[in-house]
C-alpha cells in the first residue's frame, strides 16, 4: 500500500497490473511461443530432409563406385576391344560395351535402358527405391560413343510422398580403356 496525500488526509492506492495489461502480456507471450515452436518444427523437417538427401547421395556414390570397378582396364582390357576406339555406330563403342556388361544383355540403340531398381533402408527405418537408367548421349562430345550416362532417381517406397522423388542425379562415365585409344 502506498500513501498518497499531503499528510493530513492519507489516501491509499493499490499497485499492480490492470486486467487489460495482463491480457496483452498473455497474448504477446502466446504469439512468441507459437512462432518459436513453428520455427523449431520447420528446422526439424529441414534436418530430416537433409539427412535423407545425404543418405541418398551415399547410396548413389556406392553404386557408382561399384560400376566404376567394372570400368577399369582389368575388366575391359584395350587389347581385346581395340576396334571400339573408332566405332562406326554407337552400338560398337565403349559405352555400349559397358551398358551391355551392366545390363547383362546385348542392348542396341541410344534408347534408355532401365536397370533393375535397388532398395535401400535409411537410418530412420524408411525404405527407398533407387531407379537407374543407362543412356548413350547423342552429343558432339560423344561422337566416339565413349560416354555412358547414368541417371538415378530415389523415391520412398511408402508414405505420403510415394510419388515424389527425393533426389535426381545424372552423371556420365568413361571406361579407362577409352583413354588408352590413339
Amino acid at each position: 500500500m502506498w500513501r498518497i496525500g499531503n499528510g493530513n488526509t492519507p489516501q491509499t492506492a493499490e499497485g499492480g497490473f490492470t486486467l487489460s495489461e495482463v491480457i496483452v502480456a498473455i497474448l504477446l507471450t502466446t504469439t512468441f511461443v507459437a512462432v518459436a515452436l513453428q520455427g523449431m518444427v520447420v528446422a526439424m523437417l529441414l534436418k530430416s530432409r537433409s539427412l535423407q538427401l545425404a543418405e541418398a547421395n551415399r547410396w548413389i556414390q556406392a553404386d557408382l563406385e561399384q560400376m566404376r570397378s567394372q570400368l577399369t582396364l582389368t575388366q575391359i582390357p584395350l587389347s581385346l576391344h581395340q576396334s571400339r576406339c573408332h566405332p562406326a555406330t554407337i552400338d560398337s563403342g565403349f559405352a555400349d560395351l559397358v551398358r551391355d556388361n551392366l545390363a547383362g544383355d546385348n542392348i542396341t540403340g541410344a534408347a534408355d535402358y532401365q536397370l533393375p531398381p535397388l532398395l535401400a533402408n535409411s537410418q530412420t527405418g524408411k525404405t527407398f527405391q533407387i531407379a537407374r537408367k543407362l543412356r548413350i548421349p547423342s552429343s558432339p562430345e560423344n561422337s566416339k560413343a565413349k560416354l555412358l550416362g547414368i541417371q538415378y532417381t530415389v523415391t520412398p517406397t511408402s508414405g505420403a510422398s510415394l510419388e515424389r522423388s527425393i533426389l535426381h542425379f545424372y552423371t556420365e562415365v568413361i571406361p579407362d580403356a577409352a583413354f588408352q585409344c590413339q
